[in-house]
Parts: C-alpha cells; sequence; structure tokens
C-alpha cells in the first residue's frame, strides 16, 4: 500500500467518523503498520467495519489478513494423496 492510498481510507474514516483525527504524524504511525498490506484488502476491511462499528478502527481492526494460520497447508487431509486416480 503506498501513502497516498492510505490517505484515502482516512478520507473515508473522517466522513464516517467525524471525530476520527487524522496529522502526518498518525499518517506516519498508521503507515507503518499497513504498507505491506495490499490497498484493497485494507479497504474492504475498512468498508466492512464501518457498516457495523460505531467508533473508528484501529490498526489492528484494518490489518486482518488471512484468517487460515500460515502453517495450515501442512496440515490439509488431502484425499488424493497416494492415490493414482483413473
Amino acid at each position: 500500500m503506498t501513502r497516498d492510498e492510505l490517505k484515502n481510507i482516512f478520507k473515508l474514516l473522517v466522513n464516517v467518523y467525524p471525530h476520527f483525527e487524522v496529522s502526518s504524524e498518525k499518517l506516519n504511525i498508521w503507515y507503518e503498520f499497513l504498507k505491506d498490506n495490499d490497498y484493497q484488502s485494507v479497504l474492504n476491511n475498512t468498508k466492512e467495519y464501518v457498516k457495523t462499528n460505531r467508533f473508528p478502527p484501529s490498526i489492528a481492526d484494518l490489518n486482518k489478513g488471512e484468517s487460515l494460520p500460515p502453517y495450515y497447508q501442512d496440515f490439509v487431509y488431502d484425499i488424493n494423496a497416494g492415490e493414482e486416480w483413473r
């Protein structure tokens, strides 16, 4: 995500939550924690958040990534493992 994309998310939050304060320091801090995320993912998380919450989100609320743990694929049962289907 770029800084300009985060500014767009802040604009959305300011319009939904009038008391959401924006400053260059806040932008820098939030950017540090969200910069490795995909913009569309954070935007979708923001849209989902504002639908059901009366108060502004925290970084953690928007930083929701994959809901499955990283080791999930190691433990997925493969019904076809060891079988040759014809």
